[in-house]
This record gives structure tokens, sequence and C-alpha cells, in this order.
């Protein structure tokens, strides 16, 4: 019998990462491909799509060669992608402009417009998203008011996943978990909405045919598989949005349980089987037949990495000389400053906040600062603050009725157990961290093949699949003395952020004004 395989995609903000996978759901070879995020403004962040295709065809022709397979045995192939991401493309699917992604606000205006309509209320709840300028409605509109030759000889607007799925076949779908970038898209029947496309001006013959994820939509072609080394007639499913992937692949496969990401963007994401409109949050598709997202976006996770490259040179020097990386001896360091950091808290809001501030101005900020301060404390109050970010949003899906029946982690910070901890011991609950029987990481590419592997007939159950290939469970359990304390100083941390928004803004007017270093 012939061997078959997968290949997963995972389009990410930096770099696109693919896995080669037998059928037992076994990595057999990975790669991954950077590229740089251009910023021609300081409220703008885009990407070359053409850039993204090149990466995903060098990755692919990667694995296949690592792995040392015959394409011809690859059964199928899932992509995900990064959210409310704006690509105009031509009949043959070649790109109008470079892609507009989720870090790009460059719609303050178009966004005012919206929320100004009579109707505002009306496309939020039709959506059960905010009208904000990082999703794609804003995008659409700017694009229609400042470059109205590209808006008009568009065939398609696509989002990532579809701009990489339409390269694989030709065919131009939006598959439900990335449809919420638009509010002319109704949540609850999973379709266009004629009217809302209307009153916002977009012409519902240029959006693609919507579909769930885990449909075959086309094959590769033959152009396809030229670029990519692969053979024609591979099945491609729709594919999905990377933070449900993610969730999917760190274990959420049942209503109640929730993913923490822990990384450069982290959150939230907690199933429902219910629409819940709140927009301060952000929410869903599941990939999951019947199942919802409520999410949370924080920006926070970064903010380690900022120490590294500002503070952190000893760090940096010493981990390349132990073999080790500088995260690890911050970590060592944490471990020995009290829980509290002698009082000292962190706002992680180093390029401004997503939810639930939906602020582009906010910054970074230790509040508590003393002579008694220490190194320590300075990285352990990144921490809490980190945790403090999605806790914020927790103490907010709580307010609508929304149980965590199982807190489950995943993404780079579940490598540092003082930082698992730490998490366990703000939100007062279990801190899970799920692996693979090899020690690896679920996430997006386990996610991605648990979706294919059922679209092309492999699995029969896709949360069976994921949980079966997570069988190593790391439980962190949280003290109630250290609870009691973090919820004291967590009520001082939101009551700073949110008297704070007012003089954020006034200090991005004056670093505008004055042209100041570090405005983002």
């Amino acid at each position: 019998m012939a061997h078959r395989y997968l290949i997963t995609i995972d389009v990410g903000t930096s770099s696109t990462k693919t896995a080669l996978w037998d059928e037992a759901g076994r990595t057999l070879a990975e790669s991954s491909s950077a590229y740089p995020l251009r910023r021609p403004d300081p409220l703008w962040a885009e990407i070359d799509g053409t850039t993204w295709w090149a990466a995903v065809c060098a990755t692919v022709r990667d694995v296949i060669a690592a792995g040392g397979i015959d394409p011809r045995d690859v059964a199928g192939i899932g992509v995900d992608g990064v959210s409310w991401t704006l690509i105009p493309v031509d009949h043959g699917g070649q790109p109008l402009a470079p892609a507009m992604i989720w870090l790009d606000r460059r719609a303050g205006e178009e966004t005012a417009w919206l929320n100004a309509l009579p109707d505002a209320a009306r496309l939020v709840d039709l959506d059960a998203n905010p009208l904000d300028a990082a999703y794609t409605t804003p995008k659409l509109l700017w694009l229609k008011a400042h470059r109205p030759d590209v808006f008009d000889a568009a065939y398609r607007f696509l989002d990532a996943t579809g701009f990489i799925v339409g390269r694989f076949t030709g065919e131009f779908v939006c598959d439900t978990t990335q449809a919420y970038g638009y509010h002319f898209f109704d949540m609850r029947r999973d379709a266009w909405d004629p009217w809302a496309a209307e009153r916002i001006g977009v012409p519902l013959e240029k959006m693609p045919r919507l579909c769930p994820s885990t449909e075959v939509v086309g094959a590769v072609t033959a152009k396809a598989a030229a670029e990519t080394g692969l053979v024609a007639g591979i099945p491609v499913i729709a594919g999905c949005l990377d933070a449900a992937s993610g969730a999917l692949g760190a274990g959420v496969t049942r209503l109640g349980q929730t993913n923490e990401q822990g990384g450069q963007a982290g959150g939230m994401a907690v199933s429902l089987d219910r629409v819940v409109v709140e927009p301060r949050l952000i929410f869903s598709h599941h990939v999951v037949p019947g199942q919802y997202i409520l999410q949370a976006g924080t920006v926070g996770g970064g903010s380690l990495g900022w120490f590294r490259d500002t503070l952190g040179q000893v760090e940096s020097s010493v981990s390349a000389l132990l073999g080790s990386s500088p995260f690890e001896l911050f970590s060592q360091q944490v471990e020995v400053a009290p829980a509290g950091a002698h009082g000292l808290i962190f706002l992680p809001y180093m390029a401004g906040e997503r939810t639930p501030l939906w602020s582009s101005v906010a910054r970074g900020v230790f509040f508590g600062l003393s002579y008694t301060t220490t190194r320590a404390d300075l990285l352990r109050a990144i921490m809490e603050g980190c945790a403090f970010a999605v806790y914020d949003n927790l103490q907010i899906a709580e307010e609508h009725g929304v149980s965590v029946a199982e807190y489950l982690g995943s993404g780079g910070a579940t490598q540092s157990a003082v930082w698992c901890q730490i998490k366990a011991d703000v939100y007062g609950r279990p801190f899970i961290v799920a692996r693979r029987a090899d020690g690896g990481e679920g996430g997006h590419s386990l996610g991605l093949y648990a979706l294919t592997a059922f679209g092309v007939g492999l699995a029969d159950d896709i949360g069976a699949c994921v949980e079966r290939l997570l069988p190593q469970r790391q439980v962190f359990e949280p003290s109630p003395e250290r609870h009691a304390m973090y919820e004291d100083l967590f009520g001082v941390y939101r009551s700073v952020s949110r008297k704070a928004l007012d003089d954020f803004e006034r200090l991005d007017a004056v670093a505008r004004k004055h042209k100041l270093a570090g405005q983002v």
C-alpha cells in the first residue's frame, strides 16, 4: 500500500512555516521562510503577496526534499493565514496591490465613518465584531477612497488563506473562520449580507465564495505544481484563520476549552456554541463544526524580546556560550524574584493594544518603580503584565456568562515553567500545557494536520485526531494565596491602563507634532 502524506502551510506575519506529515500524524520535515514587513508609514503594515507565494513554493520544495518522498503520495494540503488581511487580485489570482495585514491601521478615517453610521450597531451585531481599523472592512473602504483604480479592477478581494489557496487551485474562496473580518458577514447565517454590503459600499460580486474550512475546494494546478515541486491534482482544503488552527492544535476541541497563545501576538480563544456580541473582544467561527471562538488579541508577548535587545546584552552573550537561550536565563532570574515584583506593574502595550483597549497609541509602562526595584523585578513584572493583559479579556468574557472548562497554553512562552506558573496564579485556575509524544508543541501545524486529514478522508473526527496526538499534559496548579494577591494587583493594572488612555492620546499628538523618536 502506498504511503500517504499531508502538507500544512502556516502563513504568518513574519514567516511561512511548512510541515510534511505522515498518515499517522508524525512530522517528517519542517521548513520556514522569513520575509520583511513593509512599514512605509507608521500606521501601515503590508506584505507583497508574491513574497508569500515565493515562501510557500520554497518551503514546500524543502519539505519534499527533506522528507525524501514522492510528491505523488501527497494526499492533501491545508493552509492557514493571518487575520484581517486584504489582497485585491485579478482574474488570474495575481495581487493588484500589497496585502494590508492585521497590523495595518491606516484606515482611521474610514473606521470613524463606519462608527458614525446610524446603522453601526446593526453592523456590529451582524458580524459580532467591533468596527476597528484593524479589520478588513475599513481597509476595503480605504482602498476604494485612495486606490479606486485597484478597487475597481479587482476581480476578488481575498484574505491571506484564500490568496494561497487560490494560487494552488485557481479557486477563490473565503472560509468561515476568516470571514469575520468583513462587517457584511452574517455570523449566524454564514453568508454575505446584501444590505450590509450595500450600506458599506462593497460590491458582493467581488467577494469570494464562502465555505467551511475542511471543504476540498480544488486541486493543485499544473502551474502551481511546477512552481512548488508537487504534482497536479492534489486536493486542497479551504483552510482557516491561524488563531483557529492554533486553538485546535493546542487541544481546544470541546466547548469551554480555552487556548492561550503565548508569543509575539498573544491572546486567548474560548470555544462556545452560541454567538456572543462583545465589541471589546473578537469573535469568529472555530474550525470544529458547531463551535465558535471568543478571542482576545494582545501584543505584549514581544516585550521580553524588547528587553533582550535593549537591556539583555549579558544574557545574549552568555547564552551563546552556554548553548541556551536568553529567555531561559530570564526565567531563572524571575524564579528568584518574589511574586508581585515588589509592587511593580507593567503595561505591555509596546505596539499599542488590541483587545480590550483597541488603541493604536497605547504604550508600555512600568508603574511603581523605586530604588528597591531589581532587574529580576523588571523581568517578572513583564511576565505578570502579559498575564494581566490576557486576564483583562477573560474577565470581560465572564461578564457574558462564558465559563472556562479547561485552560490550555501554547506558543513559545510555554517553554518557561515560571511563566506558566504565573499564569496559573493570575487566572486562578490550572494552566495546562499539552504536548506531542515527541515533546513538541501542538499549535497551528497540528491543528492544520487534523483539519486536512479530516477534509481528505484520512481522519473520521477532528477533535479525536488532535487529542490522540497530544498525550503529554503538564499541569500548573494555582496558589490561592498568590491568586488573591494578583487579584489586588490586577485591580491596579486595570485602573492605570484605563486612566492612561487619554494621556496616551496626548503623548501621541506631542510625538507627532515634534517628530519625536519612538513614535510607532
